[in-house]
């Protein structure tokens, strides 16, 4: 009776969300991954536990679409500007760490009798590898380190590269035949889907956000073009989770990292899709199986040595030819050996394809669950011991405690957004404040209304990961609330908007923004956002004659370098002759990671390509120093700039 009812819909999702809960809790109260809690769940539940479930339509169609969110959330992940940073090095270790397994993987294969394409799939189950350990090594501050960053970086390149083997194994498998004809045909489009997904769609993503304007369509564009992406993959003949893992890159590259459309796409998987994949390759495995035959046990044997010896030597090569120390080497090992992310839907398709038997899928999955839990033992163990590259890496204070003004909560909606992605860049924390005039009879009715207006804040954000602190303040005028705020709450930074209904040079010469400015020691950064930060592609720094000393300067291009790191651009300096060298210097000496390009600023303001492509780039000036030296110095540039494009414009105000 309890069967039956466990199989009508409401038991069937009670059991599944049932176990999503309860069981990463046990399992991490022993000090294990989640992941490891739902698969063993899995295993209890399934038809090979106690029958409460079995392998249905039902299950396998939610399976299927954790897959593909799996598949995404991987792609989304990969870190393009760490691995930049460290490509050189991390090139050799991903080789090694992908073509050592790969080799033992497909050898293993040949002794377990598969077919050629059964050897090659289950070579590359055992080259990719998952970072399971990576929130351990966040927590001790370590991430920095060359030897994690390689590693991080050897993780695209293998799972990249798993993918490749993956799509050319099933095309083979699905397209009925292996000639040299087949393989080129399948190589040239996958070649061009991949250019179409990994370049096309984030221009086609920019143009749109130009266009949207809610959380709720921006949300559903990314959802359906996962599932485009997916379903066209399965077009031209490879799986869909091949569509999946591109379409992940390119909505990496297409929106700001910390970006609550990405976070609300990534809840829904990580809380509920995922799981039920990891549910259902539990539910699939046989944990009995390997005391039903020495054979059995053999291949679990054999499968758990291929994974931990490869990934052993692939590490102990690369620290032997980059001399890492000893702890460097076991983290880089602890690190590379897990397996989850791309083993199991390569294990589960393999399966389901019939290149891998019950036996071996069943030993695969037990060499998973091991891994799982050695990484985060190994790599707690050496870790802690770790050298940080950089002594200075701190969160750049200027967007430590950013305070915002906000009047009307709908219309301060951009700059929240943007005060938001700064503050997370920077680990920092947004102030909003709603300044009520002390105007004696009335000023009750009004300091509500503000409360009321503060209110709504958090729900237009949307992001629950944004530490946000909601300030009413009464106060003899704006401006006097603002930075009487500021001084009290220690700001880092003052972001104000600017709505563009007169010259930016009258409202920042004769208004709050005025007495703000000029009335403050606290950097201050004046915004005219008019159209979704989404949309950008570009971060302009322009710094004209004379704006700017060079003490200064390294401030603000730090500021610019955060600013387009948290919208996910490349940051273009656009500088006067006199600025060239000390910038291209001062690049050199903070060593970032994101894509800067330097750029003369030729015709005053008329460089090239600047009106092209003004429309979707966020423009940044500098101003620095007294009212007079602001007047002297920027002359008549904001208003050339406001008429000459209706793109996102800021004015970042230094006093000292």
């Amino acid at each position: 009776m309890l069967i039956e009812l466990f199989n009508k819909p409401v038991g069937f999702f009670l059991l599944i969300m049932t176990i999503i809960l309860v069981t990463p809790l046990l399992s991490e109260r022993v000090r294990l991954p989640g992941i490891i809690g739902i698969i063993i769940g899995g295993m209890l539940i399934g038809p090979y536990g106690f029958g409460l479930m079995e392998d249905s339509d039902r299950i396998q169609f939610l399976s299927t679409i954790g897959l593909v969110y799996l598949m995404f959330s991987a792609g989304l992940e990969v870190d393009m500007h760490q691995f930049m940073r460290v490509r050189s090095r991390a090139l050799v270790f991903g080789f090694i760490t992908f073509i050592c397994p790969q080799l033992m993987g497909m050898g293993l294969g040949y002794i377990l009798g598969l077919d050629w394409l059964g050897m090659i799939l289950l070579g590359s189950a055992f080259a990719s590898h998952t970072l399971i350990a990576f929130p351990i090594l966040t927590k001790l501050g370590v991430t920095r380190n060359e030897a994690i960053a390689v590693t991080a970086g050897a993780t695209v390149l293998t799972d990249i590269a798993a993918f490749i083997v993956l799509a050319v194994v099933l095309g083979a498998k699905t397209g009925g035949g292996v000639s040299v004809g087949y393989f080129i045909q399948l190589l040239v489009l996958l070649a061009i889907f991949t250019a179409v997904i990994i370049f096309g769609l984030p221009r086609l993503g920019k143009l749109i956000f130009q266009k949207l304007t809610g959380r709720a369509l921006e949300f559903q564009f990314v959802i359906v073009a996962l599932f485009v992406a997916a379903f066209a993959a399965e077009l031209i003949g490879v799986h869909e989770v091949v569509g999946a893992f591109l379409a992940g890159l390119a909505i990496n590259s297409m929106l700001p990292r910390h970006s609550p459309v990405i976070g609300h796409v990534l809840f829904i998987g990580e809380s509920f899709f995922i799981p039920v994949f990891l549910l259902y390759s539990g539910l699939i495995t046989d944990p009995l199986t390997f005391l039903k035959s020495p054979q059995t046990i053999i291949v679990a044997i054999g499968v758990t040595i291929v994974a931990y010896v490869s990934k052993f030597i692939a590490a102990w090569i690369t620290a032997r030819i980059y001399k890492y120390t000893r702890s460097e080497f076991w983290t880089v090992y602890g690190l590379s050996h897990a397996q989850a992310a791309v083993t199991i839907p390569t294990l589960v398709i393999g399966l389901e394809t019939g290149l891998f038997d019950s036996t071996l899928f069943n030993a695969a999955i037990l060499m998973i669950l091991l891994t799982s839990i050695t990484s985060p033992l190994i790599v707690q163990r050496f870790a802690p011991d770790l050298k940080i590259v950089s002594e200075d890496d701190k969160p750049l204070p200027l967007f430590g405690q950013i305070l915002i003004s906000v009047t009307d909560a709908k219309q301060s909606e951009g700059l929240v957004s943007l005060a938001s992605l700064l503050a997370h860049a920077s680990h920092g924390k947004v102030l909003c404040v709603s300044v009520a005039q002390d105007t004696g009879y009335n000023k009750d009715n009004s300091f509500s209304i503000h409360k009321d207006s503060l209110g709504r804040v958090p729900e237009l954000l949307n992001d629950p990961e944004t530490e946000i602190e909601l300030i009413p303040r009464l106060a003899a005028s704006q401006a006097q609330g603002i930075l009487q705020t500021a001084y009290e709450r220690n700001a880092s930074l003052i972001l104000m908007g600017w709505r563009g209904k007169r010259t930016l040079r009258e409202s920042v010469l004769g208004s709050t923004l005025d007495e703000v400015i000029w009335g403050s020691d606290t950097p201050v950064m004046v915004g005219k956002l008019s159209l979704p930060l989404n949309s950008m592609k570009h971060v302009n720094f322009i710094i004209p004659p004379k704006t700017v000393p060079p003490i200064v300067l390294r401030r603000m291009l730090e500021a610019n370098i955060i600013l387009a790191q948290a919208l996910n651009v490349p940051l273009k300096v656009i500088a006067d002759e006199e600025y060239m060298q000390i910038v291209e210097a001062l690049l050199v000496a903070t060593e970032s990671d994101s894509e800067v390009k330097v750029e003369a600023l030729k015709d005053q303001l008329k460089p090239a390509h600047l009106e092209r492509d003004s429309i979707s780039s966020f423009i940044v000036l500098p101003g620095f120093g007294s009212r007079k030296r602001v007047a002297d110095t920027l002359g008549h540039i904001p208003e050339q700039l406001v008429h000459s494009f209706d793109g996102n414009l800021a004015i970042l105000h230094f006093d000292k």
